[in-house]
């Protein structure tokens, strides 16, 4: 794994990007406003990115990781404490559905204006290289790593978990 401190590298055209869904949170949640430093970092580095004319990636999977946290953390502030069911209590409300459709109108009108869909192409992935970083790495942590060794991504993240792996692949950082 070669870090890359995102304060020292200037994106280039030739260079492709995948996003961990902490970046899309810091970027595309307003209400997870609870690091504002690394937002603003992360937002510094997106436009340079932008302005470089380098691509960005996404994937299904970073997509539901997206539509989870931020429904999740509008759960936690719509119960206030409480003890809440989010399946049973939360997701019968309107307030559910109101969230929900800002986060498909995030999702549709700017991740997917400025990142294209990633073809994960799962059939030709191993399930044990996957696996292997699991000690690590979350199961999708570890896939991602996959997807971007495949399509020769840097990843761009604030997880600390992928500091420890041994591949060889560009993590792009705070950290």
């Amino acid at each position: 794994m070669n870090k890359i401190d995102i304060n020292s590298y200037t994106p280039k055209a030739s260079d492709k990007f995948f996003f961990d869904n902490n970046i899309w949170m810091y970027l595309y949640c307003p209400i997870g406003n609870y690091n504002q430093y690394s937002i603003d970092k992360y937002s510094d580095f997106f436009s340079k990115i932008i302005e470089a004319g380098a691509k960005i990636y996404v994937s299904s999977l970073v997509l539901s990781e997206f539509f989870n946290s931020f429904s999740r953390l509008d759960f936690n502030i719509w119960r206030g404490g409480q003890t809440k069911d989010y399946k049973k209590d939360f997701r019968p409300t309107l307030r559910f559905k109101e969230t929900s459709e800002t986060i498909v109108n995030t999702i549709e009108g700017r991740i997917l204006g400025i990142a294209e869909r990633i073809n994960d192409e799962f059939t030709d992935m191993s399930i044990e290289d996957i696996s292997d970083k699991c000690e690590d790495l979350d199961f999708n942590d570890s896939y991602y790593i996959e997807l971007a060794k495949k399509h020769n991504c840097k990843i761009v993240t604030n997880d600390s978990d992928f500091l420890s792996i041994t591949d060889d692949i560009d993590v792009v950082t705070l950290l």
